[in-house]
């Protein structure tokens, strides 16, 4: 998991990992305003804001 201050930041860092063959990526807000991406596996402890997978977003029910 990293943090980083801004969406667009954390978004382009998903996009970048989840281009890795079997690689998913959560971006998720916490409670101060900041962005986490993480695996599957983590525990979100946020909102979460994107899921990422073969570089690109993925639509679910747990994105906005």
């Amino acid at each position: 998991m990293n943090t980083y201050r801004t969406l667009d930041q954390a978004t382009g860092v998903a996009r970048t990992l989840s281009a890795r063959p079997d690689r998913t990526v959560i971006v998720y807000r916490t409670a101060d305003d900041k962005f986490v991406t993480a695996s599957p596996k983590d525990p979100v402890r946020g909102t979460v804001t994107g899921v990422f997978r073969d570089g690109y977003a993925v639509r679910t029910l747990l994105t906005r």
